[in-house]
């Protein structure tokens, strides 16, 4: 079996770290809010300074990078994008 060590292994992704939780969440076009649960599939994220009160599911697939010394998730997507997420209650 070849394995390549650069690569993620199918179904892993480098999101499914636990120290992402207080993590700003960054957008293209902004900044979403902050990771509240990190289940390895997705992110829960608090967007309360985007739109209150409410908590936004981010798959793992949006990500585009993390940065463990600013503290932030990258998406490669906008916020927009992100409105028509169902709620985290249904997932």
């Amino acid at each position: 079996m070849s394995t390549d060590l650069w690569e993620h292994r199918p179904g892993a992704h480098p999101a499914a770290d636990p120290s992402l939780v207080g993590y700003e969440v960054r957008a293209v076009d902004g900044p979403l809010g902050r990771v509240e649960q990190d289940t390895g599939d997705h992110l829960l994220v608090d967007a309360a300074p985007w739109v209150p009160g409410t908590r936004v599911p981010v798959p793992a697939g949006l990500i585009a990078r993390v940065d463990h010394l600013e503290r932030s998730v990258h998406l490669d997507c906008p916020r927009a994008h992100l409105r028509t997420a169902p709620p985290a209650a249904e997932r």
